[in-house]
C-alpha cells in the first residue's frame, strides 16, 4: 500500500484547487493511505473527504504569533508524527521553503515538487528529489498541481472534482436564515462577495452597490452580501449605500459557507476563497480581476466569466499596488461587470 502525503496548507482557494489531486489520487491508487496536511483554520473544507484518509493539521500561524516553549512542543510532536506514517512519496504542492523543509523532514523517499521557475520560493528546490517540467503561463493552477501528480506517478487518471460535503448542522442553520427572511426566496438570488485577501485584489465597495443596485432593478433578482472574518463593515457599508432591498448573510464558518452558496444563482467576487468554494459547488461565477491572473487562479470549470483588464503592470501579484493607483481594478468598470453578469443570467433562464 502506498502512503503519500498531500502539502497544501494555505490559502482556501489553494486548498479547493488541491482537490482534483486527491481525487485523482483516489482513483489511480485506490488502496493508497493519502494524508493532508493543512492549515489548521482550513481543515473544515476536507471534512468528510471520500479521497483523503487523514488530516494532519498545521498552526504554523499560531506558532508565528506565540513562538514559546509550547509551540516548539507542538512543531516536534508534528514532526514527528510525521515521521511515524513511513510517507512512501509526498507532493509539495506550494513550492515554499517551509512546505519542502516539512516534506525533507517526513523522511519519505521521494519527494515531488514544481519546477524550480514555477516555485515561489526556489530555495525549495533543495529538500525535494523529483521535479514537474516548467509549466509556461496559460495554464491553471488546477491543472499545474495535477502535472506535479504526472510527473510522481508517471500514468494517472485525471479526476477532476471538487468533494465538498456540508453536514446537516451547517445546512440546517443556514436553511432556518432563509426560513427567517421569506422575501428574499421570492426571487432567485445573486451572492456578491466584496472581500479578498489582499488589497490590491478589492474593487471599491461603492461600485458593488451601484452593480447590486442594477442587478436588483434591472434584472429581477434578490441580493445577498456576503462576507468572511473582519469584513462585515464592507457589506454593511454596501448595504447602506444601496437604493434596492438586499440582505446581509449571516456569519458563516467554511462549512456553512458552502451550504450558502449552494443556494445561490450566481456569484459575484474578486479574486477570493468565496469565488473558489462556489465555482466548486457548481454555481455560474462572475469575477473581478486585477494583479492575479484569471487563466492561472480563475474559477476552474464551465459557466465562469471573468472582467479584467491587461496594463503595462499585469498581472504584478503584488499585495499593495506598486504605483499606488490600483489601475488594473479601477479600470473595471460597473457598466462592464453588470453587461458580464446580464449575459451570465441569461445562460440560466
Amino acid at each position: 500500500m502506498h502512503k503519500i502525503l498531500i502539502l497544501k496548507f494555505s490559502a482556501l482557494g489553494d486548498v479547493v484547487h488541491t482537490l482534483p489531486v486527491a481525487a485523482t489520487l483516489r482513483k489511480s491508487l485506490p488502496d493508497s493511505h493519502i494524508s493532508w496536511m493543512v492549515e489548521e483554520r482550513f481543515q473544515d473544507i476536507l471534512q468528510g473527504n471520500p479521497d483523503i484518509d487523514e488530516v494532519i493539521p498545521l498552526r504554523t500561524k499560531v506558532w508565528r504569533k506565540n513562538w514559546n516553549a509550547k509551540s516548539l512542543k507542538e512543531i516536534l510532536d508534528t514532526i514527528k508524527v510525521l515521521r511515524q506514517h513511513k510517507f512512501d512519496l509526498v507532493l509539495d504542492l506550494h513550492g515554499l521553503f517551509k512546505s519542502s523543509i516539512i516534506a525533507r523532514l517526513s523522511g519519505a523517499p521521494t519527494r515531488v515538487g514544481f519546477h524550480r521557475k514555477n516555485c515561489k520560493e526556489k530555495l525549495s528546490t533543495l529538500f525535494t528529489n523529483k521535479r514537474a517540467p516548467y509549466m509556461a503561463g496559460g495554464l491553471h493552477v488546477v491543472d499545474m498541481n495535477l502535472t506535479v501528480l504526472q510527473t510522481a506517478l508517471s500514468k494517472v487518471e485525471e479526476t477532476k472534482v471538487f468533494p465538498l460535503q456540508v453536514p446537516d448542522e451547517a445546512d440546517k442553520k443556514i436553511a432556518h436564515f432563509f426560513d427567517q427572511h421569506p422575501d428574499l426566496t421570492t426571487r432567485p438570488i445573486i451572492a456578491i462577495n466584496p472581500g479578498a485577501g489582499f488589497v490590491s485584489k478589492q474593487w471599491e465597495l461603492d461600485r458593488f452597490a451601484e452593480l447590486a443596485d442594477h442587478i436588483s432593478k434591472e434584472l429581477g433578482y434578490s441580493i445577498m452580501l456576503t462576507w468572511g472574518p473582519g469584513e462585515e463593515f464592507k457589506v454593511q457599508q454596501i448595504s447602506t449605500n444601496m437604493q434596492q432591498q438586499n440582505w446581509i448573510a449571516p456569519p458563516t464558518s467554511i462549512l456553512e459557507s458552502i451550504a450558502l452558496y449552494k443556494r445561490m444563482a450566481l456569484l459575484v467576487s474578486c479574486d477570493s476563497g468565496p469565488l473558489h468554494l462556489g465555482a466548486a459547488v457548481g454555481i455560474p461565477t462572475v469575477s473581478i480581476f486585477g494583479p492575479t491572473d484569471p487563466v492561472r487562479n480563475g474559477a476552474y470549470g464551465m459557466n465562469h466569466a471573468t472582467v479584467y483588464k491587461v496594463l503595462s503592470c499585469s498581472f504584478c501579484w503584488k499585495k499593495t499596488c506598486p504605483l499606488g493607483t490600483k489601475e488594473c481594478m479601477n479600470q473595471v468598470t460597473v457598466d462592464e461587470v453588470f453587461e458580464t453578469v446580464k449575459q451570465q443570467t441569461k445562460k440560466l433562464s
